[in-house]
């Protein structure tokens, strides 16, 4: 028994034609609801008590068809390329009246009405189209034929047709009853596109939000960072300031022939060179450090943080995007003085006291042998600075005389 099953109706919904190629829907078809045809077909040889049937939900009521019950016997257009009954000459082999009978006719040729129109002119109670051969031909769709009157109109698949259409060449006697079916509702009705434009609306909102959202978040965040990173230059600059200022003369033990190198550009210092010392007592050529310290606002050598080192307030949060690693130096309790007004002002070493001007060199005086406690004066000779303890306080050398002349 070969029968479709009803959710098969109900996805071919928008498929089909209204007239006699494929496609041809009538418009606004898609939009309406569609009826099922139950189909009772039975089948005897004649003269034999010997008979088949088999029943299915197989066939779709035509958009303007009646729906009512319809049976007779089925029989198909006779003579060569008369299947598709587009011709008013077509001729049935139909029994008399009053016997009923169904028209049996193939898709294609024409229009749905034209074919149910010459089924109607010779009287059939129903006129049953099957589908044509290849791509849906085993399907059915619902099918407009505007004009037909009272004449019941159905569609059927391809097999179906071509299944009792070979029965009746082959002689038996065939009667169908159509039973109306189930209604299917369409697949694209207005709350179908109601709720799909909803859905979308909400979709995009969402979106187009999320992309507001997103970046109104990346420009705050960025015009945050952007005024961070102003507020850090101008404390460097202020604090850059605060640092002390040395040029560089001839018998500076920063000019000798071991003395260290600038560790930013990598040239010996030389005399007449202005010189930054930075709170941790490491010295820089000023036109090397200045522009470091304005970005990194740390001693290239040590890490040392000038910021903390001067006490100038900066928000923990900016320092921890700001410093790439910790620093451990602790601040100095006594801010430095810039004699940056003064650069050519001298010192007798690269680590002199940074309170105020360097005093001017002075006579070396030779020390009595009777008075070991007295204080010695700056000699020809800077003191050496190899071994320093690690102060804040870059003012410490003087103590340290005095206190290697006491040992002394």
């Amino acid at each position: 028994m070969w029968r479709h099953s009803s959710w098969a109706f109900f996805a071919l919904l928008l498929a089909g034609g209204g007239g006699g190629g494929p496609g041809s829907l009538r418009h606004g078809a898609s939009a309406q609801s569609v009826w099922t045809a139950w189909l009772n077909v039975s089948w005897r040889m004649p003269g034999s008590n010997e008979s088949y049937w088999n029943v299915g939900e197989s066939g779709i009521y035509g958009q303007d068809s009646p729906l009512r019950r319809a049976a007779g016997l089925v029989v198909a257009p006779e003579g060569p390329g008369a299947a598709n009954a587009c011709s008013l000459l077509t001729n049935f082999s139909s029994p008399p009246p009053p016997t009923p009978w169904v028209a049996l006719i193939q898709r294609g040729g024409c229009t749905f009405a034209e074919k149910i129109a010459v089924a109607a002119a010779r009287e059939a109670s129903a006129a049953v189209i099957y589908n044509y051969a290849g791509g849906s031909g085993n399907d059915v769709h619902p099918m407009t034929h505007p004009g037909t009157g009272n004449t019941v109109a159905i569609m059927i698949s391809h097999s179906k047709g071509i299944e009792i259409l070979r029965r009746l060449e082959q002689g038996y006697q065939v009667t169908m009853v159509i039973e109306v079916g189930k209604k299917h509702g369409s697949w694209m009705n207005n709350y179908s596109i109601f709720f799909v434009s909803v859905s979308f609306f909400i979709v995009t909102a969402a979106t187009v939000g999320y992309f507001i959202f997103y970046s109104a978040r990346r420009l705050r965040l960025a015009r945050a960072q952007n005024r961070r990173q102003r507020r850090l230059k101008a404390d460097a600059k202020k604090a850059i300031g605060q640092l002390q200022l040395r040029t560089l003369k001839q018998g500076d033990k920063e000019t000798g022939a071991d003395a260290d190198t600038c560790a930013v550009c990598i040239e010996v210092y030389k005399p007449n060179d202005v010189v930054r010392i930075l709170t941790c007592n490491h010295l820089f050529h000023k036109m090397c450090i200045d522009p470091w310290l304005l970005e990194h606002r740390t001693c290239p050598m040590c890490k040392c943080d000038i910021l903390k080192a001067l006490g100038i307030e900066v928000d923990e949060e900016e320092r921890a995007e700001s410093l790439p690693a910790t620093v451990s130096n602790e601040p100095s309790n006594m801010p430095l003085h810039t004699d940056e007004e003064n650069p050519s002002e001298t010192g007798s070493s690269g680590y002199a006291s940074v309170q105020g001007n360097d005093e001017p060199v002075q006579e070396e005086v030779a020390p009595s042998e009777s008075d070991n406690l007295q204080l010695v004066n700056n000699t020809t000779e800077p003191p050496p600075v190899d071994v320093l303890p690690h102060l804040d306080n870059p003012g410490f050398e003087a103590d340290e005389g005095e206190v290697r002349e006491e040992k002394a």
